[in-house]
């Protein structure tokens, strides 16, 4: 999955309005709140290239964080 389709299905997740990119602090972004940890926790449950931890969701800052964890890039 390229950049734009993440932010396109990561801005639906949360249900922003927000203009999100890859730098945008999730923290800076209202609609970040436990309900979207889980629906991005499920998200990666089916796109992940690996198995992801709920802390190293809980650890990200950036929407960049969370498609590195999601697909592994660095």
């Amino acid at each position: 999955m390229n950049e734009q389709d993440f932010l396109d299905d990561l801005t639906d997740l949360m249900d922003t309005e927000d203009n999100i990119t890859m730098e945008t602090r999730l923290s800076d972004v209202e609609e970040w709140d436990s309900l979207s940890h889980v629906a991005f926790m499920a998200l990666a449950a089916t796109k992940a290239s690996g198995k992801i931890a709920p802390t190293d969701v809980k650890g990200a800052q950036t929407v960049r964080d969370l498609y590195q964890l999601l697909y592994g890039v660095k």
